[in-house]
């Protein structure tokens, strides 16, 4: 089994239904598409969006049994800043996509298209506005999670939450996989771990690796090659120093 341990964000799809983004959803739901058993650890509001997200969650077989709700805080939303194109007067964009249509697909909500993806934010902006993680929602989830062989974590957390998440992935014999922010300075993790830093820049691709590197781990691959065998099925090629 694969733990992912992150925060998902509601994103609104035309015609009303909902769906689940984040890098955290990214990662969970492309080794979910590879076969890996695959559950989520966060935090949504208890309100519609949350209900939405749990909803996205389930059709894209990703387990949600540690998903935990804050009544005291609502989902964050994944709110797109620009279209990708202008619409014309027909109401299409350059490629022939419906202008609504194109912001949703903007938003990195179907994994696996070749749509530009515009700039989007995380509402509320400010952090302390939206659910988060602590120590013990993190001790308590891992624990029920029992047959875990690999966990991601996707997002920063505080020092205590990380050492939560490190104790129980290594009293689990799991392994340790984290997420930098660009430029973050990891926190103290056992050697052992395999940090990967995200890009400035993603169109949805880097959740993409780091889910098939996840389910190579949990296949039993090495380290190394679990990650040259994820790299190459995206697509990337090394860049020379």
């Amino acid at each position: 089994m694969i733990v992912v341990i992150g925060l998902p964000a509601y994103v609104g799809l035309a015609g009303g239904e909902g769906s689940a983004g984040g890098l955290a959803v990214d990662v969970a739901a492309a080794a979910a598409a590879l076969g890996s058993s695959v559950e989520l650890v966060g935090k949504v509001g208890d309100d519609g969006a949350g209900d939405a997200v749990v909803l996205a969650l389930g059709r894209l077989g990703v387990g949600h049994a540690a998903l935990l709700r804050d009544p005291a805080r609502s989902t964050p939303v994944l709110s797109a800043l620009v279209a990708v194109t202008e619409p014309d007067s027909a109401g299409q964009g350059a490629d022939g996509l419906a202008a609504d249509a194109l912001t949703a697909d903007a938003l990195a909500v179907d994994r696996g298209d070749d749509v530009p993806r515009g700039e989007v934010e995380l509402l509320p902006v400010d952090p302390a506005a939206r659910p988060g993680l602590e120590a013990g929602d993190i001790s308590l989830a891992l624990s029920y999670l029992a047959e875990m062989r690999v966990v991601v974590l996707a997002e920063p957390l505080s020092e205590v939450a990380v050492a939560a998440v490190v104790e129980g992935a290594t009293f689990g014999g799991a392994r340790l996989v984290v997420l930098l922010p660009p430029g973050a300075t990891p926190a103290s993790l056992p050697p052992e771990a395999t940090l990967l830093e995200a890009p400035v820049v993603d169109d949805g691709s880097f959740g993409r690796v780091v889910g098939a590197f996840a389910a190579g781990l949990d296949a039993g691959a090495e380290a190394a090659v679990a990650f040259a065998e994820a790299v190459g099925a995206s697509g990337w090629e090394p860049v020379a120093d």
